[in-house]
C-alpha cells in the first residue's frame, strides 16, 4: 500500500491588498529548474474569464517552500489590441529553455462573453507561444501559432518534446461561438516541426463516443518508459452534462497511437497524474460533487489501472466555498461561471516528492496554492 503524506502547503500568490482591488490567481503550471529552483506560471486578473487576465510567474529557490519572487511574463498594456491571456501552459525543453503555449482573446468589446450561453461555442481567439532562454527571467513577445483552419482548439497540456525532435501538444477541441451544431468535445494532439509556429497532423486522443461520453482537459505526461499517459474529466453529454469517473488513456512514445479511454473508479474532474516510478503513480484531482468538494490526492501501485480510494488524502476542503456567491444555471457553459476552485497541476521533484498547485477561493480571495506531498510504501 502507498501512503500519501502532506509535508507542507501555502499560497504561491494571494492578493496582498484585497481592500484596494479584486485580483485573483488562476491556472498555475510548474517546472523544476534545479534541485531547489522551481518556476510557476499563472494567471492574474479580476476573474477566471476577466478582460484583464495576464501571465505572471513565481519563483521558489528553496524547493517550493516559499515564493518570494513574482514577475510579469507579458504586459498586455504593450499590445496594440486589448487582449486577455489564458492558462499559460509551461514546459521545459531538452536544451533547458522554457516555452509557454496558450491563447489570447480580443476584449475590445468587454461585454462579449467568452462562451455562448445558447450554443456552448467559444469566442474568437488567437493561439500564442512565448519563449525564455534564461530560466524564465525574461520572455519573448507572444508569437502566433497556426493550426488547420477547421480546428477550434486550445492547449490542454504543455509541450512534449519527442525523441525525433518534433513537438507534440494536446488540445481541447471546441466549436464556434455561433455554431448550431451540438457540442461534441474532443481531445486531439498536434505536431510541430518548426518549434510551435505551425501545428499539423492531428491525432485523436479521445473523442465523444457512441455512448455520448465527452472528454476534456487531458494533462499528458511522459512516463518513465517513454510512453504517454493522461486522465480526462469525463461526462455524459446531456443538457446538464452528467459527470462520470475519470477515464485514462495511454499513448505510444511517438504520440501517434492512442488506446481507447478506459474508466477508472476515481470520481473527479480536472486532474493531473504523476509517474513516481516502479509502477507507482499519484493523481491530484478536483471533486465537485459528493459531500466534500475539494482537491484530493490518490495513489496507484499498478501504473494507473487501479486507484486506492480508501487512502486518498484531501488537500483542500472546499465545503461551503466551492462556488462564488451568486446563483448560476446548472447547464454548461454558465455552470462554470461561478466555479471557485480548479485546475490542479503536479510534478515529481528531483528528490521524489510531489509538488501540486491549484487555484481556490478562501474568504473571497481567489489565489494559487501549493501542496508538497510524499508517497511511500507501507
Amino acid at each position: 500500500m502507498l501512503q500519501i503524506r502532506v509535508l507542507g502547503e501555502g499560497p504561491i500568490y494571494r492578493n496582498p491588498n484585497p481592500g484596494y482591488g479584486s485580483v485573483g490567481g488562476f491556472f498555475s503550471n510548474l517546472v523544476q529548474l534545479s534541485d531547489q529552483e522551481i518556476l510557476c506560471t499563472y494567471n492574474r486578473g479580476g476573474g477566471m474569464y476577466a478582460t484583464d487576465l495576464a501571465f505572471h510567474s513565481a519563483r521558489s529557490i528553496d524547493g517550493g517552500g516559499s515564493w518570494p519572487e513574482h514577475s510579469v511574463v507579458h504586459d498586455p498594456a504593450t499590445d496594440d489590441v486589448a487582449y486577455s491571456y489564458h492558462d499559460p501552459m509551461l514546459a521545459q525543453l531538452n536544451d533547458g529553455s522554457l516555452v509557454i503555449t496558450s491563447f489570447r482573446v480580443d476584449r475590445s468589446d468587454p461585454d462579449r462573453p467568452m462562451f455562448n450561453e445558447a450554443t456552448g461555442g467559444i469566442c474568437e481567439y488567437e493561439l500564442v507561444v512565448l519563449r525564455s532562454s534564461d530560466r524564465g527571467r525574461s520572455w519573448s513577445r507572444p508569437e502566433p501559432m497556426v493550426v488547420l483552419e477547421d480546428l477550434i482548439v486550445t492547449p490542454s497540456s504543455g509541450v512534449i518534446e519527442l525523441e525525433d525532435g518534433r513537438w507534440f501538444l494536446p488540445f481541447d477541441r471546441w466549436h464556434a461561438f455561433d455554431s448550431p451544431q451540438p457540442y461534441r468535445p474532443q481531445v486531439v494532439g498536434l505536431f510541430s516541426n518548426d518549434q510551435a509556429r505551425t501545428w499539423s497532423d492531428p491525432v485523436v486522443i479521445a473523442d465523444t463516443d457512441s455512448a455520448d461520453k465527452g472528454f476534456w482537459h487531458g494533462q499528458v505526461l511522459r512516463m518513465n518508459d517513454k510512453s504517454l499517459f493522461t486522465m480526462f474529466w469525463t461526462a455524459l453529454m446531456k443538457s446538464d452534462i452528467e459527470s462520470l469517473p475519470l477515464h485514462c488513456c495511454r499513448g505510444s512514445s511517438d504520440a501517434t497511437r492512442w488506446a481507447e479511454p478506459e474508466a477508472t473508479t476515481v470520481p473527479g474532474q480536472t486532474n493531473h497524474a504523476v509517474d513516481l516510478g516502479r509502477g507507482h503513480m499519484l493523481n491530484v484531482h478536483t471533486r465537485r460533487d459528493g459531500p466534500q468538494p475539494g482537491f484530493f490526492a490518490v495513489a496507484s501501485s499498478d501504473e494507473g489501472r487501479t486507484w486506492d480510494l480508501e487512502n486518498q488524502v484531501c488537500l483542500w476542503d472546499a465545503t461551503g466555498r466551492d462556488k462564488l456567491g451568486v446563483e448560476a444555471p446548472e447547464t454548461y457553459p454558465r455552470s462554470h461561471d461561478t466555479i471557485a476552485f480548479g485546475a490542479p497541476r503536479a510534478i515529481r521533484l528531483a528528490d521524489g516528492d510531489v509538488l501540486a498547485t491549484f487555484w481556490c477561493t478562501e474568504m473571497s480571495v481567489t489565489h494559487v496554492r501549493f501542496v508538497r506531498l510524499s508517497v511511500s510504501e507501507t
